[in-house]
């Protein structure tokens, strides 16, 4: 049975979870910032940079910046830490817009898109001023391996993405692809931003290379739950109906799972509804029945757990502190988040 440790708890995806209390005063700032940072003078590009950055979220990039800088050194520059917390999120949230023009997706968080509300070509714009305002903010500091972390990743994250791309449509893709696609669109980025953290407390590569593997793991777990959650979790805290993968013909873990142990007809029944934009939610509750009876759901929610318990045993390679508990209750959140 999983208990949360004493004086921590885990809110639902829609809360502000109180573990990230210790740094409650970063993420103000880093709110803040993200305001300034959405100004425009132009007024189709302010509007929607406001549009995407207030519509929600949990900030849990900027929070691994800085948990990871203050697990590290008590002594780092709070205003240096914000501003480079601050960039990862409007990466984050640019490719967000991209992917939804991409996509063609209509509602992210119970909120009506960029795209949905401006049109495609303003959107994918406002994406590129945001990427463009991250790069500024991180030139700022002038340290070139923050401008390097930030490179490599959001490469990664676009080779991730034209991999979804590809493999959509197919209902058999190898579990090996299906790994490193969420490694590039999604792991990479959430290590990128430990790695920040890391090197903005001046970390030895010991530490470095804990934090950076603490974030690939939280990653990896963050996007297998999320891909459990399209079959199990509740659309008013999603914010898109159950079988939104299925429909679009995504094949993630659950489905290629349910695939590989398929037999007597249920293969057909799950290829049947694979890519089938049209299908009915009594259809939809039929697959993710048969995913559950296959022990799909459960192997999937296993494999985001032993990526959790990774996450947590690359922090133990750091020194005790408020901050590394935080990090390490990051990781049971993300993992309880299909509960």
């Amino acid at each position: 049975m999983n208990v949360s440790p004493p004086g921590r708890s885990y809110a639902g995806s829609g809360v502000a979870a109180t573990f990230l209390d210790v740094i409650r005063a970063d993420l103000d700032a880093i709110e803040q910032q993200l305001r300034q940072s959405a100004s425009s003078s132009v007024h189709h590009v302010d509007a929607i940079s406001h549009h995407v950055l207030l519509a929600g979220g949990k900030r849990l990039r900027p929070a691994c910046v800085v948990l990871s800088a203050r697990a590290l050194s008590e002594a780092v520059d709070p205003v240096q830490l914000v501003r480079v917390a601050t960039a990862m999120e409007l990466v984050h949230t640019a490719t967000l817009v991209h992917d939804d023009v991409v996509d063609n997706t209509w509602v992210r968080r119970g909120t009506a898109t960029a795209n949905a509300v401006f049109g495609n070509g303003v959107a994918v714009l406002t994406g590129d001023f945001l990427l463009a305002r991250a790069v500024s903010m991180l030139a700022q500091e002038e340290h070139m391996r923050l401008i390097h972390t930030l490179a490599d990743v959001t490469v990664e994250m676009s080779e991730g993405e034209v991999l979804e791309i590809v493999a959509t449509g197919n209902p058999e893709v190898s579990l090996e692809a299906y790994y490193e696609l969420i490694r590039k669109k999604t792991a990479a980025f959430m290590a990128g931003c430990c790695r920040c953290g890391a090197i903005l407390a001046e970390a030895n590569p010991d530490e470095e290379e804990a934090l950076s593997t603490y974030g690939m793991n939280l990653g990896l777990a963050f996007q297998l739950t999320d891909d459990l959650l399209d079959y199990v979790g509740d659309p008013a805290i999603t914010g898109k109906p159950v079988g939104s993968d299925l429909r679009e013909g995504r094949a993630t873990m659950p489905f290629l799972l349910g695939l590989q142990n398929s037999k007597d007809g249920k293969r057909e029944t799950l290829l049947g509804a694979f890519g089938n934009a049209g299908i009915q939610e009594q259809a939809v509750s039929l697959v993710v029945q048969t995913l559950r009876m296959l022990g799909a759901l459960d192997q999937t929610r296993e494999a985001a757990q032993e990526r959790i318990e990774s996450a947590k045993m690359a922090l133990r390679r750091l020194r005790p502190s408020r901050y590394r508990d935080a990090l390490e209750d990051l990781a049971d959140y993300v993992g309880r988040r299909d509960r």
